[in-house]
């Protein structure tokens, strides 16, 4: 029972209860206090002219003096006939002058006129209640009906009729109060436990949904993260349970990417490890060698055996520029720095840059650039890279006597970049891998014969930070092109104030 009432479906049954019960108890009251009221002002309206109708039976024996005797058996006669009434005769201060009671029961021997003024002047039976004093209690007040009175000659004074007797309150709590108040009791109970009961079942439909959704949340953090809350509407706990949809998506697009990016931190690696193995074995060995026949070897020897060291070097820092450069492009660390620029010259330069390794493999390199082609809006120096990097692997994969073209063309609000050659071509299957991290098409060749592997991926970054894409087209023995684009540099019109 303690771990229900721990429940978000226990907490609000709970309060559910305790505000039907307070509520119940007020509404009782307030109904009980309003039906006591409503008989005081019934009471009293009906009575009103009692006290006037009734003065007249005791004026005669008021002329000269008070006959205590005859009034004293008026006023028995009259309790007697009506046992609801007690009557009172008073001066016109309140003090009680007649009255037919046991006087140690008498409590107040004055009581307050104002109210007796008020009921006279009164017209309007709206104005009821009027509660007066009962002389029997201090403090307590009923309704009352009053007539001014000639209580002797030249004095004034009121006949001070109580409607409600003390034997009509006795037989009301004894007899008629336990009767209400049972019937009242039984009453709100039944509308409490009917309420209860329906609320409660209420509730619990209300709260089901919830519990499903608590389910579902536990699962996912056991690790079933497959699962998600059906929507059955679009309220807040609908609303809610989208939006834990939703974050349960990203969450295993995240824990994709995570696994992915985790297998491919593995593979590259693996892949540095194994590139970074060969050419400090080959240093180490022809450095250990030197030393060894330090004394023996002669000077274009140990020249030969120092070029061979300085080419594993100089591979070993290209490899790690790329690698720091490509973590940067990763990281975003390196941003374009957009400008305008002639994509047709910086071609030239970086071609006239390439020449002489052309030339070294009887490659024919070709540059097709039209006339009047617009400038471009890119990073010059990540351009550069760019253009390098593809003639770098044309010229690479391309046998003597082939040969590398580089065109520029102009498409609508851009300009396309093609780089073709007549090498080897790639396999189809390799493809889709071709810009990723060290993915080489050759497995087994050597470091110098193949690059570092990160070129392609290089491209690839620095494209899609200028918000373009790289595309590649290729068969074996055939060739080879790459083609991505660049946007056109447009030259906002200038307004001139008339």
């Amino acid at each position: 029972m303690t771990s229900l009432f721990k429940t978000f479906y226990g907490k609000i049954s709970l309060i559910f209860l305790g505000l039907l019960f307070l509520l119940g108890t007020v509404q009782i009251i307030i109904s009980v206090q309003s039906s006591l009221n409503f008989v005081c002002e019934t009471d009293q309206t009906i009575n009103r002219d009692l006290a006037q109708n009734l003065a007249g039976e005791f004026q005669p024996f008021l002329q000269d003096t008070i006959d205590y005797a005859a009034i004293e058996n008026i006023i028995h006669n009259l309790m007697v006939m009506n046992p609801r009434v007690e009557i009172y005769l008073t001066d016109a201060r309140g003090n009680l002058e007649v009255f037919f009671a046991d006087p140690e029961k008498i409590k107040l021997k004055t009581i307050n006129t104002i109210p007796i003024k008020a009921f006279l002047q009164k017209k309007d039976k709206k104005a009821f209640p009027i509660m007066g004093d009962d002389p029997k209690t201090e403090d307590r007040k009923k309704v009352f009906s009053a007539a001014e009175i000639q209580l002797r000659p030249g004095e004034k004074g009121y006949l001070y009729i109580i409607l409600g007797s003390e034997l009509y309150d006795n037989a009301i709590s004894g007899v008629g109060g336990s009767y209400i108040l049972s019937t009242t009791a039984f009453t709100f109970g039944v509308i409490l436990i009917f309420g209860g009961i329906l609320g409660s079942v209420l509730f619990f439909n209300l709260t089901k949904r919830l519990r499903h959704m608590t389910h579902v949340v536990k699962e996912f953090e056991k690790g079933n993260y497959e699962q998600r809350i059906e929507l059955s509407s679009n309220d807040e706990v609908g609303q809610l349970s989208n939006a834990f949809n939703r974050m349960a998506e990203k969450i295993n697009l995240s824990m994709d990417e995570l696994r992915k990016n985790d297998s491919l931190r593995r593979e590259l690696i693996a892949n540095i490890s194994h590139d970074l193995r060969s050419p400090l074995a080959s240093i180490q060995g022809y450095i250990e060698t030197i030393l060894m026949k330090d004394e023996s070897m002669s000077p274009g020897q140990r020249r030969k055996f120092l070029e061979t060291v300085l080419t594993s070097v100089t591979n070993l820092n290209l490899l790690v520029m790329e690698l720091f450069e490509l973590s940067k492009l990763d990281a975003m660390q390196t941003k374009p720095q957009p400008e305008p620029f002639s994509i047709a010259e910086l071609l030239q330069d970086v071609v006239l840059k390439f020449q002489p390794q052309a030339e070294n493999k009887q490659i024919n390199l070709i540059t097709k650039i039209p006339t009047k082609l617009p400038m471009v809006i890119g990073d010059i120096g990540m351009m550069d890279r760019v253009l390098s990097n593809l003639i770098d692997n044309a010229i690479r994969y391309t046998e003597l006597n082939g040969k590398v073209v580089i065109s520029l063309s102009e498409n609508d609000n851009k300009v396309n970049v093609k780089v073709s050659d007549t090498g080897e071509g790639i396999p189809e299957e390799d493809l889709p891998f071709i810009f990723g991290r060290l993915f080489r098409v050759e497995k087994s060749r050597s470091k110098n014969s193949g690059g570092s592997g990160l070129g392609l991926a290089i491209v690839k970054k620095i494209i899609e930070a200028h918000n373009s894409t790289i595309t590649v087209k290729s068969e074996l023995n055939i060739g080879t092109t790459f083609l991505f684009t660049l946007d056109k540099y447009q030259i906002s019109p200038v307004k001139v104030k008339v």
